[in-house]
């Protein structure tokens, strides 16, 4: 069977429209706002968390800056970016966008495990968690993904004189299994099973705790990281499906229907993708500026610690 020509839909363009616009109107004042806040402290009042949310931020700032430039890629020809004179611009620009929504994952699993050190161990999260530890995970997060982009790029390497597609897929044939296979298990499986093994002892950690301190605010904490964990799934599982689906498809050349499907899948998934920079601030700065406070205070790790003094004794 020849090739099939991939081109997303008026109703996928559409759909881009009518989520990408809101996620980027309430996502980018939201992320430059935590941004702010945290550069206008001083430096001394910084903590590990602080670097966390703000590494989340600046990458999810960046991936809501470049959907206007996504979407005109996608609905305008005459945006220029077609042509093979653009190609490194193009190139720059989706490696930006996979770039820094990929070190956002990282840095949310980062999150979860920091999490999982201050609850499960308080008596060693002073040694371990610190700002000089948060700065080189995130800098080691920076250095994989570019990593990871860069090889994108070569197997994705269009013809000599093929048209150039920012923010698709440039090849007819299918990507390497090796890579897809590496992109969901990295990119998605390995976060997703370290995030769902902390929350849960996280949830099941403070519901022991529930009688020590305050109730309330410990209830929230629980909600909210079984939310931050719902919400992964919700916007990330996906696109990374959609990957393996339209390899699925185009290895095994299916019919030009289903890679259609397949195709246009992958596009919407990845306006759901995009929401979750939206939603990172709001969940993991606005509403766990109380909780996360209460359950990686330096009171709550010496409530711990004098806890197991008296059991110790």
């Amino acid at each position: 069977m020849s090739n099939c020509t991939l081109n997303i839909t008026a109703g996928v363009q559409n759909f881009q429209l009518a989520a990408l616009i809101p996620t980027f109107l309430f996502g980018v004042p939201g992320n430059i706002f935590v941004l702010v806040t945290f550069c206008r402290r001083p430096r001394t009042h910084w903590t590990y968390m602080n670097i966390y949310i703000s590494n989340m931020a600046i990458a999810d700032c960046v991936v809501l800056m470049l959907l206007p430039v996504r979407i005109a890629s996608y609905i305008w020809d005459s945006s220029g970016l077609s042509d093979q004179k653009h190609k490194e611009l193009c190139y720059v620009l989706v490696s930006v966008y996979y770039v820094n929504m990929y070190v956002s994952i990282f840095t949310v699993t980062a999150i979860s495990i920091v999490r999982y050190v201050a609850i499960k161990y308080p008596l060693k999260a002073r040694e371990i968690l610190c700002c000089r530890n948060a700065l080189v995970v995130c800098a080691l997060i920076w250095l994989a993904t570019c990593s990871l982009s860069a090889t994108f790029h070569r197997v994705d390497e269009p013809g000599k004189n093929a048209t150039i597609k920012c923010f698709q897929k440039n090849k007819e044939t299918a990507l390497p299994l090796i890579f897809i296979l590496v992109l969901n298990i990295m990119g998605f499986l390995v976060p997703f099973l370290i995030m769902l093994f902390c929350s849960v002892v996280v949830i099941f950690k403070l519901k022991k705790e529930l009688e020590i301190g305050a109730r309330c605010e410990k209830l929230q904490c629980m909600f909210i990281i079984a939310a931050n964990l719902i919400v992964f799934v919700i916007c990330f599982f996906p696109i990374n499906f959609g990957f393996f689906l339209k390899y699925v498809m185009q290895a095994n050349r299916y019919d030009c229907d289903s890679q259609f499907f397949a195709h246009n899948f992958v596009h919407s998934a990845m306006c759901v993708s995009s929401m979750n920079c939206a939603l990172d601030c709001f969940s993991y700065y606005f509403a766990t500026k109380t909780s996360w406070k209460l359950c990686t205070s330096r009171k709550t790790s010496e409530e711990y610690e004098c806890n197991y003094k008296r059991a110790s004794q």
